[in-house]
Order: C-alpha cells, then sequence, then structure tokens
C-alpha cells in the first residue's frame, strides 16, 4: 500500500465544487494531485518528482479515502450558504475602487484533523523518496485559507478507509487522475488557465459486512436516488405520472440503437419481459409527525442480474454528460400539469426519505408505503385468498414467503395516503386485476431491500418501508 497524508491545520475544509455553491469534501483524489502538481510547477521540481506523479496518474484504479466526521458550516438564521462580498479581481482601480461581488466559501469542520488517500499498489524507494519532498511542498488544498500539511504515510500504519472505488453508478462521485493528466495540467499552468480533470469515479461508503444472516432480494440495494429541485408539489396519487415520466427520460437517454430489455421491460419482439427489469419509484415524505406523502424525489433499482459495465453504459448518459462528466438535471414532465426538474441525490444528510438506508435498510418486518396491485382477484367463498395471492406475490418478486401478513386499506405509515385514495393501476391492460390494498409482512429472517410486491411493482405501487422496533411494537 501506498498512502498520502494530510493535515488540515485549522481542522477546517473550504473548497467548492464545480457548481461554487458546495464543499467538496472530502477532497477528491484529482483536487489533491492538482494541489501536488501546482506545487512541481511552482518550485520548478526535478525529474524524480515528475515521476512520482505519472506513477500516481498511471494507476489502474482510484486511491481509497480515510477521512473523518465533519459538519458544514452555514448561516445560524438559515439553511443557506454563507456569501461574503469581497473586491473583484478582473478590475482594475485599487482595492477601494473595485466593486464588490458576493461570493461564497463553502467550509466543513472537522472531528480531527487527517485524511488519508491510499492505493493498494506498492510505490518503489524512489517514487517514494520523491514523493515525501513533493509532499513536503504543498501548502493548501482548496483555498488559499485551507492550510494542510502533507507527508508519505509509514507502510507499517494499518488505515481503515471510509470510502472505497465503486464501478456502479454511485451516490458519491470524485475526480480522479488518468494517463496525460500532468501534461494537460502543465498546459493549463504555462498559459494561466484554469485546470480541468474530466474523469470521474464512483465511491461508496466501505462499510463491515452484516454478521447477521439477510436474505437479499432481486434488487441491488444501491439505489439511484434523484431529488426534486424544481416543480411544483405531487402526492403519491402521481405515481404513475411520475415513474413513466422517468422511465421515459431514461430511455431517451440510451445511446442511439439501444434498448436492454432490463431497462426497456420488453423483449426485443415488443412483449413484455420475463426476466427481472429496472422499477422505478417515488420517493415520499411518510413517518413523521406532519408527514403529507409529499414526493420528494425519485428513485432507479437496478436487477443485481446486470452487470455493472452494462449499468454504467446505459443509465450513465441519463445522470452525465459523456464528454465533461458534470452531472445533467433530469427534465420530467406532463403537459398542462407539472413540469420537474431532478438531480442526482448527493447531499451530505439528505432528507431521510431521500436516503437509501431508509428503503434498503435489512428488516423482519416491511410495510407499504404505496398500495399493493394483486396480480388476480381474490375469491370471495376461499378463505384466506387474500393471503395466498400475496404470498404468491412476495415470491414472484423474487423475495421469500412471508410468515405473517396483515392487510387492510390503510398504510402504517403516517402520510401514506390509503388504499382507495390512490388512482387504480391500470397499466398493462384494462382487463388485468385493479384490486389494490396495504400490506404489513413479518418474514423469519430479515431482507434486505429494496421491496417491490405486486402487478405494479416496477412502476411504483407495492413500495415497502422497512419498520423499526419501535413501530413494530406499535
Amino acid at each position: 500500500m501506498t498512502a498520502l497524508g494530510i493535515r488540515y491545520l485549522t481542522c477546517c475544509a473550504v473548497s467548492s465544487d464545480l457548481t461554487r455553491q458546495r464543499h467538496e469534501f472530502p477532497p477528491h483524489p484529482g483536487r489533491v494531485f492538482m494541489a501536488m502538481a501546482a506545487a512541481h510547477f511552482e518550485t520548478q521540481g526535478d525529474e524524480a518528482e515528475r515521476k512520482a506523479l505519472e506513477w500516481i496518474e498511471q494507476r489502474g484504479t482510484a486511491p481509497h479515502i480515510s477521512s473523518p466526521e465533519y459538519w458544514e458550516r452555514r448561516s445560524s438564521l438559515s439553511r443557506v450558504q454563507l456569501e461574503t462580498f469581497v473586491p473583484v479581481n478582473d478590475k482594475h482601480g485599487g482595492v477601494v475602487g473595485r466593486s464588490r461581488q458576493a461570493r461564497s466559501f463553502p467550509t466543513v469542520r472537522l472531528d480531527h484533523e487527517n485524511v488519508f488517500v491510499m492505493w493498494d499498489d506498492e510505490a518503489s524507494d524512489d517514487v517514494r523518496n520523491a514523493l515525501q519532498k513533493l509532499c513536503s511542498k504543498v501548502t493548501r488544498i482548496g483555498h488559499s485559507s485551507s492550510l494542510v500539511q502533507m507527508w508519505l504515510v509509514d507502510p507499517a500504519q494499518e488505515i481503515r478507509p471510509t470510502l472505497t472505488p465503486d464501478r456502479f453508478v454511485s451516490e458519491r462521485r470524485m475526480r480522479v487522475a488518468e494517463p496525460g493528466t500532468l501534461a494537460s495540467l502543465e498546459t493549463a499552468f504555462a498559459k494561466g488557465d484554469r485546470p480541468r480533470l474530466t474523469r470521474w469515479e464512483g465511491y461508496r461508503e466501505a462499510r463491515e459486512d452484516s454478521r447477521l444472516p439477510v436474505i437479499e432480494g432481486p434488487f441491488n440495494p444501491r439505489l439511484l436516488v434523484f431529488e426534486k429541485f424544481d416543480g411544483r408539489i405531487l402526492g403519491l396519487e402521481s405515481t404513475v405520472q411520475l415513474t413513466s415520466a422517468l422511465r421515459n427520460a431514461a430511455l431517451k437517454s440510451l445511446p442511439q440503437g439501444k434498448s436492454p430489455e432490463w431497462l426497456s421491460g420488453h423483449q426485443p419482439d415488443g412483449n413484455p419481459t420475463s426476466k427481472p427489469h429496472v422499477a422505478f419509484f417515488p420517493l415520499p415524505f411518510v413517518d413523521a409527525y406532519y408527514a403529507d406523502g409529499h414526493v420528494l424525489g425519485m428513485a432507479i433499482a437496478v436487477p443485481k442480474t446486470v452487470a455493472l459495465d452494462d449499468a454504467r453504459e446505459n443509465l450513465g448518459a441519463l445522470l452525465f454528460n459523456p464528454e465533461t462528466g458534470e452531472e445533467r438535471t433530469v427534465h420530467l414532465w406532463r403537459n398542462g400539469a407539472w413540469d420537474w426538474k431532478l438531480r442526482r441525490e448527493s447531499r451530505d444528510r439528505p432528507p431521510l426519505s431521500l436516503r437509501t438506508d431508509t428503503w434498503t435498510e435489512e428488516s423482519c418486518v416491511w410495510a407499504s408505503v404505496t398500495p399493493v396491485v394483486l396480480h388476480h382477484y381474490p375469491k370471495k367463498n376461499r378463505d384466506a385468498d387474500v393471503e395466498r395471492i400475496l404470498t404468491e406475490a412476495f415470491v414472484s418478486a423474487g423475495l421469500p414467503a412471508p410468515k405473517r401478513l396483515r392487510v387492510g386499506a390503510a398504510s402504517i405509515f403516517e402520510g401514506a395516503p390509503d388504499a382507495l385514495s390512490m388512482p387504480q393501476f391500470t397499466e398493462g391492460g384494462a382487463n388485468l386485476c385493479r384490486y389494490q390494498m396495504h400490506v404489513t409482512a413479518v418474514f423469519d429472517q430479515c431482507v434486505r431491500g429494496p421491496v417491490l410486491v405486486g402487478r405494479g411493482r416496477f412502476r411504483g405501487y407495492g413500495l415497502f418501508r422497512p419498520l423499526r422496533p419501535k413501530q413494530e411494537r406499535e
């Protein structure tokens, strides 16, 4: 292992992302690389330092990161970013004569001062010596007030990563160096241009696996979550409209000539697929005292049978500009009714409903937020026929058969609409069953979500959420 240590001398990190409105912490490996390259150029470093930088950019995989907990500095009176009025640099006439414009300096306060960037590869002694020399020249990462001390970590020191590279379309993405980055930075430095990195890498939290036996569902528990940042308020009654619009946006973003069966839900001949395919569902505000069920965002669940590279290739264009790697805004609308703008959820502390764990955390008890649509109508003269149909629905959805079921018109979650107030699910044909109800399911073993059950599970109906122990008692 080769690791670089970064000590934030003021226990604060000041750096902004590409929008210049939000902080960028932990520091992206690409930002660390740019700081080291700038120190090399400014001090006219030797050839050994250049080879050390080239060693970094030629690593086949992105580095692991170990960072502390942190808190964002915001105004005490609001949740908006603090702004400072400063003289602009592009006008002359002295400090007094220059106009002042609002600038934000996104700042986070750290729980402790050290951050580590780690590669699995072992560097040679020559590269290590050059890295140590180069690290001693770095004084800041990010804003000029973000003072740091860097060093080469002793190989014997054990460091546990908090973020690890991820090939999936992850919740967190960071800029990283690639072959040729040093040459492009050198050209930008000579011209006085602003440096720019175009390679992005996904990261996920490096969690230890649970020791409890958990049954995995058919979907990857790492959801693609979108926050709604513009548009009118809509409730869960608009579930089918929203999920259909998001599905259409995903299909339109596909490379020309591609329409994978796992995304479209249809075979090449146009018939519905019998294989697992992508599910689209809303993320509502429920399970709180003032919850009213309005939709805060949307999510996409990808089947586990889909290769990660395949998912990135076909869903990446919906999320990111393929040329620059920058994030895209997803535009959804229904003519004359509503117009929404979504972006990938990447905030450090998003609302509870927009957190992946809220919908995927393992639990033995799950309850529906949107009603489950049965596959066929129950017989009036057959006892426990509803429970039998529901059990078959869980099994056909790739989940174990519940040991106990509780059904009714109302959801156990505050804010979720009852089954009668939700529009009937008519997708798939007018002659199919439209009987729908809320369900609470208890399993013998813990199940990891997302849990989607019933005939409308790929369009947001039959969406379940795990119950906490207090809710189970109630």
